[in-house]
């Protein structure tokens, strides 16, 4: 019998289906896109859109935290935080009012996977953005002041995340599961390495990694492929490539799964279940994706929540996720619960792991999954900004150029015979990492695996 929550979500996400569909984005739902290559190597995606006299340009590098050399975690994302504190002719203050003077937002970051520079601005601006982001990009000084204060920033950053158990657990799980490995700590880093890393060493990571033909230029706006890619060949004229060898993950060791306890003095269990997933490119990664809504990633539909909030009332929220990057990236089931409550939530959980490995999905929880996730496809291309991370993300990852197109024909071509095959496949709950923070005494959860089998324990 459906239960009255599910059946309200459920009609919501086919109206939210039909209402997209019905609109011009449902009917084509990949933005317009041109493929070019600049002289330097570098590809550009250009998708006009002239509603608005508004143009993003974001450029995203093959330059991301995997690259971090061991010991040097966080090397990648303080080396993109300073190419905006200083250039060879303008200092941090002078790069911000240049920006403030035209409206611009000038914005660089690092990802686990990638680095990026980007600008949102009028169209009138273009020329001057341009500039003033090629600067950036191309002219940083890292200058000693502003390493310092940067750095000590970040370790200010990671010394309040400290006292957020949801960051300290997913730290620590993140170190299990990826032990000594370029996914194993986050894009900031560690305390003991970004308290050692130096002006020289940005400078050297900011050589080895910063070139054209390891960038992909999205412009998305009020302009023509034709214009701006002359713009950016006079922008970028001074970019030249290098020869950089292609990233390659380090082999892997065999999964021993165990429990982690962290103890806090704190009244909700923080909890993080899981194990190594896929890569954004693995075929079956629509499947999963279907998968992973009936399981943990649907809201208040899915299976996770049903039992663990709705029956049992033991958590506000409750999620399930793969987080997929250029390599394997990580399964998650993540959730808050009382410290009393925290073995019956991971058994729980353990059960529903189970169970979408040994029964097919129901009827209802496959359309209903195919419902969202393809009425809500049109959502991602709301704003430019979107549609330039979208496009170029497609292309980092390898996803072919049909990709927004074929979406919602490849999620409803999957079956249930497809979601089982994938949840034995991919699913291993005794393979599970465990990482618990709370009040150990009062949580009482046991070490070792922690959904093996009875007899195993």
């Amino acid at each position: 019998m459906r239960t009255p929550t599910r059946s309200i979500v459920r009609v919501a996400s086919g109206i939210l289906a039909l209402l997209l569909l019905a609109s011009p984005a449902g009917a084509s739902p990949g933005p317009p896109v041109e493929r070019r290559t600049l002289a330097n190597g570098a590809r550009l995606l250009v998708s006009e859109q002239h509603a608005l006299p508004m143009v993003v340009v974001q450029i995203m590098i093959d330059a991301g935290a995997r690259w971090d050399p061991p010991g040097k975690e966080g090397l990648a994302g303080l080396t993109a935080d300073l190419l905006t504190e200083g250039t060879k002719t303008r200092s941090a203050s002078q790069i911000s009012e240049a920006a403030d003077f035209i409206g611009a937002a000038l914005d660089t970051n690092a990802d686990t996977d990638f680095a990026a520079a980007s600008i949102t601005l009028l169209s009138k601006d273009l020329d001057t953005g341009l500039g003033l982001l090629a600067d950036v990009l191309l002219h940083p000084a890292f200058p000693e002041a502003e390493v310092t204060r940067r750095r000590e920033a970040a370790l200010a950053s990671m010394k309040a995340e400290e006292d957020e158990p949801g960051h300290v657990a997913q730290r620590a799980f993140l170190r299990a599961l990826f032990p000594g490995e370029p996914y194993g700590h986050p894009t900031i880093g560690t305390p003991d390495a970004v308290r050692k890393l130096t002006r020289a060493e940005l400078l050297g990571f900011y050589t080895q990694h910063y070139h054209p033909e390891r960038a992909i230029i999205t412009v998305v706006g009020d302009v023509t492929a034709a214009d701006i890619e002359a713009r950016l060949q006079a922008a970028l004229k001074d970019w030249a490539p290098a020869s950089v060898p292609p990233f390659e993950y380090p082999a892997v060791s065999a999964p021993h799964p165990e429990t982690r306890l962290i103890n806090k003095p704190i009244t909700q269990a923080n909890i993080i279940l899981g194990q190594r997933g896929v890569a954004r490119d693995n075929p079956d990664y629509y499947t999963l994706t279907v998968m992973n809504f009936i399981l943990g990633g649907g809201g208040f539909t899915s299976r996770l929540l049903d039992n663990i909030r709705t029956k049992a009332g033991l958590a506000y929220s409750v999620a399930s996720m793969f987080s997929v990057n250029k390599s394997p990236g990580s399964f998650q089931v993540v959730m808050q619960t009382k410290n009393q409550s925290a073995v019956d939530a991971i058994q729980r959980t353990c059960a529903e792991l189970d169970r979408v490995r040994r029964e097919p999905v129901g009827d209802d929880e496959l359309e209903g999954a195919k419902l969202y996730l393809t009425g809500s496809f049109p959502l991602r291309f709301d704003t430019d900004a979107k549609i330039a991370g979208f496009l170029a993300q497609v292309e980092f990852y390898n996803l072919g150029a049909d990709y927004p197109d074929t979406y919602a024909q490849r999620i409803n071509a999957v079956t249930k015979d497809d979601i089982l095959r994938v949840a034995q496949q991919y699913l291993h709950p005794e393979q599970m990492e465990l990482v618990v923070v709370a009040d150990t005494e009062q949580a009482k959860v046991s070490p070792g695996a922690p959904c093996a089998p009875p007899a195993a324990q």
